[in-house]
């Protein structure tokens, strides 16, 4: 049929305008592709397609987007609206050349200059969004255990004790551990986590990261304050006071808890034992001397 642009633009219909065009080598601006469509009649349907050609060599790279270069090699464009009022629909292959991003959806929309015209790249299954490129969300929430496990990963803001947090959400929704989410507060005041189990949530408190200007304190690691380590420890032994007992002709004497015998006199250097002498085992804690018992 001849004129099938001008039949199809009378009667408001659809325009499949090509399935394999070559748009040429080289690289184009935004508003070089916007020239090109123009040229093949791409406004003057309320929607116009086509298929460019699976050739890298003979189509262009747009490289202005800000979102990603599209290689037009087997992309399908689609046309909706006019000139003065316009969305354009790039759908890119699952291979490509010259840093062309595949598997993808860019989608430019200008409806005149004072109305933020650009492109963005919708993520998808192929082009997931990275875990770091979640953004605020927006949300604002009364406090820190406000944001679900099932909730949507982001980050959100949550009011506690006249101040905010920031609460870091990341949400796989599946396997053991579905759900990671952490808490960050103002002036390096603190990072504590908590992780939710199968789909029962967080069960468990915040717990706190011991940082350099966090650290634990003896309470928190069950160890000893200084008082109860110096009433603990043994700093130093020794032998107390002597003592001495007659043995010869004498009563002797009996057993003594913590003694030990220091020395046997004999005097008159005969056969006997005139005197046997004993001193105390000593320790010092915490500066107090005490007297060994006996087991």
């Amino acid at each position: 049929m001849p004129g099938k642009d001008t039949f199809t633009k009378n009667i408001g219909a659809c325009r499949a305008f090509h399935s394999a065009i070559s748009t040429g080598a080289g690289n184009w601006t935004t508003a070089q592709l916007i020239e090109w469509l123009d040229s093949q009649g791409a406004f003057n349907h309320p929607y116009w397609m086509c298929k460019c050609s699976w050739s890298y060599g003979n189509n262009k790279i747009i490289t202005d987007t800000g979102c990603g270069t599209i290689h037009l090699a087997g992309c399908v464009i689609e046309v909706m609206g006019n000139k003065g009022a316009m969305t354009i629909r790039v759908t890119t292959p699952s291979t490509s050349s010259g840093g062309g991003i595949t598997n993808a959806q860019f989608t430019y929309i200008n409806h005149g200059d004072a109305y933020a015209p650009g492109w963005r790249r919708d993520y998808n299954t192929k082009n997931q969004q990275p875990a770091f490129a979640l953004g605020q969300t927006g949300s604002t929430v009364g406090n820190d255990k406000a944001v679900g496990w099932n909730w949507n990963s982001g980050v959100y803001n949550a009011n506690i004790g006249g101040a905010s947090t920031l609460i870091l959400h990341f949400n796989m929704n599946t396997g053991s551990s579905p759900a990671v989410q952490f808490r960050v507060n103002y002036r390096n005041g603190g990072i504590f986590y908590r992780s939710a189990r199968d789909g029962y949530g967080f069960e468990a408190d915040w717990s706190e990261f011991y940082t350099t200007t966090r650290k634990p304190s003896a309470g928190d690691v069950g160890a000893y304050t200084q008082a109860e380590c110096n009433s603990r420890f043994i700093t130093g032994i020794r032998l107390g006071g002597l003592s001495s007992v007659q043995t010869w002709n004498g009563p002797g004497g009996s057993d003594r808890s913590g003694y030990v015998v220091t020395g046997s006199v004999n005097g008159n250097r005969d056969e006997l034992i005139d005197t046997t002498q004993a001193r105390p085992i000593q320790y010092c804690i915490n500066g107090t001397w005490y007297n060994a018992g006996s087991i």
